[in-house]
C-alpha cells in the first residue's frame, strides 16, 4: 500500500494575493512503481491485441497501443510520488474546489479554476513575507 501525505501549497492568481492549497501525495517505493509499471503495460497490450480485429484501424491502433504501453511503463517506474487529490481555493474568484490533476507531484504546476476558467499556479509556500518575523518595538 502506497504511502500518503498532505502537501501545503499557494495558488497564485492575478489577485493581489495567493490562496492557500493542499495536495494528497502517494509516495511508491521500487516494488510498487514496478507493480503499476507492469499493470499499465500489460493493460495498454490487452487493449492493443484486442484491436487486431478492428479491419483498416488496426494498422494504427495495434501499433499506437503497443508504444503507448512503453510510454506508460517508463513514467509509472520513474514517479515516485503521484499527486492524487488538489483541494484549494482560487484567488481570483474565491471558490473552494478539488481541481483536475495527475501525474508526478512537483511545484510549481498549472492549475485551472472551474469557476472563473482563470490559469493558475501552485507555488511552494513563501515564508519570507510573514509578519511573524517583525519584532515590535
Amino acid at each position: 500500500m502506497p504511502e500518503a501525505r498532505a502537501e501545503q501549497f499557494d495558488i497564485v492568481g492575478y489577485a493581489d494575493g495567493p490562496a492557500g492549497g493542499e495536495a494528497q501525495v502517494f509516495s511508491f517505493n521500487s516494488g510498487e512503481r514496478w507493480a503499476r509499471a507492469l499493470k499499465g503495460l500489460g493493460l495498454s497490450w490487452l487493449v492493443a491485441a484486442g484491436t487486431v480485429f478492428i479491419p483498416v484501424a488496426h494498422f494504427l491502433l495495434v501499433p499506437g497501443f503497443l508504444f503507448f504501453g512503453i510510454y506508460v511503463f517508463v513514467s509509472r517506474l520513474r514517479a515516485h510520488e503521484v499527486t492524487m487529490r488538489i483541494h484549494g481555493v482560487c484567488p481570483d474568484c474565491g471558490e473552494e474546489q478539488d481541481f483536475e490533476v495527475g501525474g508526478k507531484w512537483a511545484l510549481p504546476r498549472s492549475l485551472a479554476c472551474r469557476a472563473c476558467g482563470r490559469t493558475l499556479r501552485a507555488v511552494a509556500v513563501d515564508h519570507t513575507n510573514s509578519d511573524t518575523s517583525r519584532v515590535e518595538e
